[in-house]
């Protein structure tokens, strides 16, 4: 992290959808970042399953904030996350991912290089074997193409 007279603050913002078999993935990676972030909110777009077990086990070790969006939709569900974020900095991620340790500390520390930096992205990589059916044949079609 950059030296700087004011920390900034980091809200991490996760909209999910009956996939608690998931997340917990994505949460036990957020709490092994390098830089602790000052808040996890999931919204759950109005799941027909429980996450209560999952975000129990994490309650202790993340700055973790739940809320439900009954309206449905992933518009719907971030716009949710950003009226509920706390913090300066948002950083956006999905209930399937698993960020690396330094993920957070590399999003925040152009924020510090350049106050008028507005957004930064970065590389997502897909990990075979995982995601939904349509997803892991989009894989294998590709591969048998490519071969």
């Amino acid at each position: 992290m950059m030296p700087s007279e004011h920390k900034l603050t980091v809200s991490v913002v996760v909209v999910t959808k009956d996939r608690p078999g998931i997340i917990g993935h994505l949460l036990q990676a957020l709490a092994a970042q390098s830089l602790t972030p000052d808040e996890v909110i999931v919204v759950d777009n109005n799941s027909g399953v429980s996450y209560a077990a999952v975000f129990d086990a994490y309650r202790d070790r993340l700055p973790l904030r739940t809320f439900v969006e009954t309206t449905p939709g992933i518009p719907a569900a971030r716009n949710r996350c950003i009226r509920e974020a706390r913090c300066e900095i948002l950083a956006f991620t999905d209930d399937d991912c698993v960020p690396e340790p330094r993920w957070l500390e590399t999003i925040v520390e152009p924020f510090y290089r350049d106050p008028r930096i507005g957004a930064v992205g970065g590389h997502t990589t897909f990990h075979k074997g995982q995601g939904t059916f349509i997803e892991q044949y989009y894989w294998a079609d590709r591969e048998a193409v490519a071969q």
